[in-house]
């Protein structure tokens, strides 16, 4: 037999409701911690996508986790940006320029990528994904009705893919959850890589199980 160091409270370091609801669906009950880190440090410095959502995931979580001051408890962090043509595309800065992000990916494909940082006790791990996603071409009557539904100015690329934005999307290449924010494989590979758990050892009533031998 063989003792699960797991933890005993589990925190989003994210206001993100689609990264919140992706953890819930997997059964898992995440509390929810805003950092209010600081996202415009990458602005105006040439990193590439993958340096983008790595280091702001990683600051988000060691954020929440230093506040905390709790090594029991697991932090999970993400960040998403699109990439098009070159360009970093983030949140919208207001609904003028969601309407031109839209009409710029219309019929296109681009790239999603999502960091993801846990922090548990004295490790922390990160990785990320891609997911190239393309797009129909989107009317300006739909890109106007969409932007005024306020969906777009919270997300990244000015859309969400688990919600009215979806109706955009032709066709993914990659993992979904990536999309909405939350790169679930990666997630799990962490777990298992850096931390020797599995997301069924973050479920509630599976916290700290002794599990045989042969099953791990």
């Amino acid at each position: 037999m063989i003792f699960i160091v797991a933890p005993n409270k589990i925190v989003l370091a994210s206001k993100s409701a689609a990264r919140r609801s992706i953890l819930a669906n997997f059964g898992i009950d995440a509390e929810i911690y805003v950092t209010d880190a600081d996202e415009t440090l990458y602005e105006h410095i040439d990193f590439a996508p993958w340096e983008i959502v790595t280091g702001l995931s990683q600051r988000k979580a060691r954020m929440a986790a230093e506040k905390m001051g709790d090594p029991h408890i697991l932090v999970i962090a993400a960040d998403t940006v699109v990439e098009f043509e070159g360009q970093i595309i983030g949140k919208p800065k207001n609904a003028g320029a969601a309407a031109e992000t839209l009409s710029k990916l219309s019929g296109k494909f681009h790239r999603v990528y999502s960091g993801i940082t846990v922090v548990f006790g004295d490790k922390t791990a990160c990785d990320y994904d891609m997911t190239k996603v393309k797009f129909k071409d989107i009317s300006r009557r739909e890109i106007e009705q969409y932007v005024k539904t306020g969906d777009p100015l919270a997300k990244a690329g000015s859309y969400g893919a688990e919600g009215p934005g979806s109706a955009f999307i032709e066709r993914i290449e990659g993992d979904f959850f990536n999309v909405a924010g939350l790169p679930v494989f990666k997630f799990a590979k962490i777990l298992t890589d850096s931390f020797g758990m599995t997301v069924f050892d973050l479920l509630p009533g599976h916290y700290a199980q002794e599990l045989p031998e042969r099953i791990r």
